[in-house]
Order: structure tokens, then sequence, then C-alpha cells
């Protein structure tokens, strides 16, 4: 579709990658405060582990990495977990989330390094919060390196 002095094709890509990027403010936008590895558990999740925050790095956001492996009879298939971030016993944040493999039979995943935010929040209080990641159904995807970076002064979604 073309009309005089417009590119239609231009503006529909652009707002494609908007629409990507805007939902991945916990991933680029702030700064790396300190990246925590991840031992797993028996049950199929993570250990929790502490997390020291601060007023001064609102908001945060708590990201998981892992790296996949070329692991083709996984493909369509995912890992689904809840986070839980709590303070003095108290949960102040949850949010479920899936791991995907992204690769086929025919190629190995395309960025084997993955991320997501689990969670995104505002710090009220300065102090030492406990974060945990449990299973939600049986892992089918196998994970090397697994990681929380946690990245502070992260700019929120804006609202429409």
């Amino acid at each position: 579709m073309k009309f005089v002095g417009i590119n239609w094709q231009l503006i529909l890509a652009a707002g494609c990658a908007a629409l990507l990027l805007g939902a991945c403010e916990g991933i680029f936008t702030g700064t790396s405060a300190e990246t925590i590895p991840l031992e797993p558990d028996a049950g199929g999740g993570f250990k929790p582990v502490a997390i020291k925050l601060t007023t001064e790095m609102s908001p945060v956001s708590l990201n998981f990495r892992a790296e996949l492996g070329n692991n083709p009879h996984e493909m369509g298939k995912w890992n689904a977990y809840r986070a839980s971030l709590s303070r003095g016993g108290q949960t102040v944040a949850s949010r479920n989330f899936n791991v995907n493999y992204t690769g086929t039979v025919d190629l190995p995943p395309a960025n084997p390094d993955q991320v997501m935010t689990m969670l995104v929040h505002p710090v009220g209080e300065s102090g030492e919060y406990r974060l945990s990641i449990e299973p939600l159904r049986a892992a089918e995807v196998a994970l090397q390196n697994p990681r929380v970076e946690v990245r502070r002064n992260v700019q929120l979604p804006q609202q429409q």
C-alpha cells in the first residue's frame, strides 16, 4: 500500500519494533547492579537467593538468564515457574514466567542465551529481600548457567 509521500511498510515496521521493545524495559533500561548464580533444587526450581535492594535502586528488574543447549528433542517444550520476592517473610511481588526452547529439529536456538524479566518492583524499603523461583510443572527444557540479573533504575512501561 502506498499513498503519496507515506511509506506504510516503514511505519508498520517501526510500530512493530516499538511494541516488541516496549515490553523489554526490564532488560534494556537501567544499569546492571548484580548477577547471582542460581542453584537447582530437588523440586525442579531453584534454591532461594538473598538480594540487597535499596530505595535508590528503585524500580528494580529481576531478570532470569540461562543458556539453552542444542537439544532438538525439546522443540515445542517449555518450563513454567513462579518468581516470588519477599521481605521479612511477606511476599511483596510474584509473577509466573516460562522458558521456551527456541530451536527446531533443523536449527539450534538462534540465541542460546535466554533472558526474560521475572519481576519489576518499586523498592519502598531498603534491606535484604529473598527471591524464590518455584516450578509450576515438570521441567522439559534443560538449562545451563541459570542466574538472576538485578537491574536498577529501570524505566517502567508507559501507561496507555
